[in-house]
């Protein structure tokens, strides 16, 4: 593992987790404004609203570690665990969308 692309993918989930709190505050205010959220689906935009940065620091430590203490490459895999997350993220979002008047 080389410090330059452990620096540069930490400093990448890092961006990534200020995108994905912006993604989720913005998207949630959209969907609500279309349409009367339950309370589980207004508990799950809010509890999202947090978990998918956290991923983001998480996935960046669990890396960093492996690193500091000459862990392998294969250890940049965890960077795609947020993305993952995002992707299910995305799909919820797009299925409380579709219940929003005129869609």
């Amino acid at each position: 593992m080389t410090t330059g692309w452990t620096l540069a993918g930490t400093v990448a989930q890092l961006m990534l987790a200020v995108f994905l709190f912006m993604m989720v505050v913005f998207s949630a205010a959209g969907i609500g404004n279309g349409i009367a959220l339950g309370k589980t689906q207004l508990a799950i935009f809010n509890l999202s609203m947090f978990v998918l940065p956290a991923l983001c620091v998480v996935s960046a430590g669990v890396v960093v570690y492996p690193h500091l203490h000459g862990g392998g490459a294969s250890s940049y895999w965890w960077y795609a665990m947020p993305l993952g997350a995002m992707a299910v993220y995305f799909a919820y979002a797009v299925a409380c969308a579709k219940g929003a008047p005129g869609n």
